[in-house]
């Protein structure tokens, strides 16, 4: 691809700007954690259209829950932060909403992912991207910098204690009184459930961590078993679809990686 050729991409006209912001950025009460549902995708799907394509990947129920709660949870033109977003999709759209948006990511190509950083950083002029990995050592921004900090589908490929790492620098720039709003892809049953769920745990614990140091290891157990028994009962829970699985599934034999219940874990924590 010609590099010298790529024009702005831009996603939004004034009308969709002004008939967002009307209908998402009012103040709401924080949901600490939740999960992903039916009812808000038809949402999505009716007035977000630009992020919530009809071809099954989880990606289309997370990218416009974030720009929603952000809208309701950030003031236009506030500092924000993702972590590890690849194209620049959903941090095109806040910036065209009018927020000062930076993207993280090291455009490495690690586990299939992207490796377009001279791409994306000329389709999207209008949001500073720093080719890097997330951590509290980067250099090019400031502490307590950002009005929210977050991430799609990323704390679910950290493990062990690098989810410490991350919140240190989640802590670092984020400012106080700051939101961190992430959507973390889950396997609540068949193969590999358990190990997500200890990492889930992890992840929820780090991040409630954020709102109360004080927060006690073991109440992660109780919360998380809330969450889950809700989620499970709930007929409107979003669940990756037969489809979404086989578009993952890829080359890989569907024995090695048989079909799961997937759904995304939301969590929204003011600093």
């Amino acid at each position: 691809m010609n590099q010298s050729s790529l024009q702005p991409i831009y996603h939004l006209d004034e009308a969709s700007k002004q008939s967002l912001i009307a209908r998402y950025a009012q103040p709401k009460q924080l949901e600490t954690l939740s999960y992903a549902t039916v009812r808000d995708f038809c949402d999505s799907a009716d007035h977000l259209p630009q992020v919530c394509k009809l071809h099954d990947d989880i990606k289309n129920v997370q990218r416009p829950w974030l720009i929603k709660t952000i809208l309701s949870q950030v003031p236009l033109g506030g500092k924000l932060l993702e972590i590890g977003g690849g194209e620049p999709i959903v941090c095109g759209i806040l910036a065209e909403l009018g927020y000062q948006v930076t993207l993280v990511d090291p455009y490495e190509g690690a586990g299939n992912g992207p490796t377009e950083y001279a791409q994306y950083s000329q389709q999207y002029p209008h949001v500073k991207i720093i080719k890097d990995l997330f951590s509290p050592n980067l250099s090019q921004i400031s502490p307590a910098a950002f009005d929210c900090i977050f991430s799609i589908s990323v704390l679910e490929h950290i493990h062990g204690d690098a989810h410490r790492f991350i919140y240190e620098g989640i802590r670092k720039f984020l400012r106080q009184g700051g939101k961190s709003i992430h959507c973390i892809d889950h396997v609540a049953q068949g193969w590999g459930t358990e190990a997500h769920e200890e990492n889930l745990k992890r992840i929820l614990l780090c991040q409630l961590k954020l709102q109360n140091p004080d927060y006690p290891l073991e109440k992660i157990d109780s919360d998380y078993a809330v969450l889950s028994n809700q989620l499970k009962e709930d007929v409107e829970t979003y669940y990756l679809s037969a489809t979404g699985h086989y578009l993952w599934r890829g080359n890989v034999p569907y024995d090695q990686f048989p079909f799961r219940k997937v759904v995304s874990i939301q969590s929204c924590i003011a600093t």
